[in-house]
């Protein structure tokens, strides 16, 4: 019987010459991800200053070309060495090798949303009820979840920020009790760039009995992270940020010794690693109709349905980029700039909510409530950051340079 494993290693049965390539194709697949930043070559030229990462990464031309190979492929329109199943199986375990896990500890799922979803199911909130604490610098998205367990009898407990933007350690280890089955964070805030503690608050949550989600989708990609050494025990990212990938795929990680204590949340044929029928009209086969078994490790518990084939194609690309640039390199690469925000905005009357250490890729400032104000400056300049209520974000990537940030200063002075 062939498995879904063996489908994902087998590949397509033929393998065919490679398709020919344009010049903006051929470039960037020449393009060396370990050359010295910025990559601007890397990708297609854009129109104005783009400093808004955080938001939605640009595609990148090697990205670009991954995705027409795949429309190739999908078109039928001739001979084709690309595999779907072969892609896949890279993704995972580039994306495992990306944040120190094992391959079977990582699963695709829509969003880091649902990821998020997933694990509460899987503990069994909201029926099982307990208590978990979070903060007000999560995902905004995901606050109003834990408003909703609260309403559904689950003891909620919300952190709020100081001043500086932070959420202490020293708050969690008040809030946190033998009471508590959860501890559920952004590990970088989307709000302020504020980055957690994530080993210390795992460290306080274990020895308490809890364990810990965390959002991930602002530090795997942007800057160096490593499961093992954070102690997470869930984590979840979308691609469409620091992964330079696209809506509708992303990825979650679950400890595999942490399994055994979580109820499967939904059921599907991709969990599975072998299946078979004794249904119509495989007749006289006695009153069972199916056999199967499941996956061990993350994709047995948490495997969606038909997933984005072609955001697939995108990541096959991205992640193999991020491996061979190195998050480390690329944090410090982007950091002088964000220096350089955090040096000059206060100067010209934006007050940092970004703590003034911070090695994140995001720095966020208040501003004067004159939003409409903002959108004529910044489109006329032709410059894209993200613009709220109440504050500005910033964030650059590995196409941006020292010249992008002073435009975008003299665009707000």
């Amino acid at each position: 019987m062939l498995t879904r494993r063996a489908a994902l290693l087998g590949g397509t049965a033929a393998v065919f010459a490679p398709l020919a390539l344009s010049a903006d194709e051929q470039a960037a697949l020449e393009f060396d991800p370990a050359s010295a930043f910025p990559h601007k070559d890397a990708f297609i030229a854009i129109d104005g200053t783009y400093l808004n990462c955080a938001s939605q990464h640009p595609i990148s031309r090697g990205g670009r070309k991954s995705i027409l190979r795949y429309l190739d492929y999908k078109s039928l329109a001739g001979q084709s060495d690309y595999s779907v199943s072969g892609t896949y199986q890279r993704v995972l375990d580039n994306y495992a090798t990306l944040i120190g896990a094992d391959v079977d500890e990582v699963c695709f799922v829509q969003s880091t949303t649902v990821g998020e979803n997933l694990i509460l199911r899987a503990m069994d909130f909201p029926q099982g009820h307990g208590r978990i604490v979070t903060d007000d610098l999560h995902y905004v998205g995901s606050l109003p979840t834990y408003a909703e367990l609260e309403n559904l009898g689950v003891e909620v407990v919300t952190l709020r920020a100081d001043e500086a933007g932070r959420v202490s350690l020293r708050q969690f280890e008040e809030a946190i009790n033998k009471e508590t089955r959860l501890v559920c964070v952004s590990s970088v805030s989307m709000v302020n760039g504020f980055r957690h503690d994530l080993k210390g608050l795992c460290e306080i949550a274990h020895e308490r009995g809890a364990m810990v989600f965390a959002d991930i989708v602002h530090e795997v990609g942007s800057m160096p992270f490593n499961v093992r050494a954070s102690g997470v025990d869930f984590c979840s990212a979308a691609s469409y940020k620091w992964l330079m990938g696209e809506q509708g795929l992303g990825f979650l990680y679950a400890r595999k010794d942490r399994l055994a204590g979580l109820t499967r949340p939904w059921f599907g044929h991709y969990q599975l690693k072998s299946r078979s029928s004794f249904g119509f009209p495989c007749t006289g086969m006695g009153d069972s109709i199916t056999a199967y078994e499941h996956y061990d490790g993350a994709l047995g518990y948490f495997a969606m349905g038909s997933q984005a084939n072609i955001n697939a194609a995108l990541l096959d690309h991205s992640l193999h980029y991020l491996l061979a640039a190195g998050p480390d390199r690329i944090q410090k690469y982007r950091q002088p700039m964000m220096d350089r925000l955090q040096r000059a905005l206060p100067k010209i009357g934006y007050i940092p909510i970004t703590p003034a250490d911070s090695k994140t890729a995001l720095v966020s400032f208040l501003h004067k409530g004159n939003v409409d104000w903002l959108h004529e400056k910044l489109s006329t300049a032709k410059i894209s950051i993200s613009v709220a209520q109440h504050h500005i974000r910033v964030s650059p990537s590995v196409f941006n340079d020292m010249d992008d940030i002073e435009r975008l200063i003299q665009a707000l002075a």
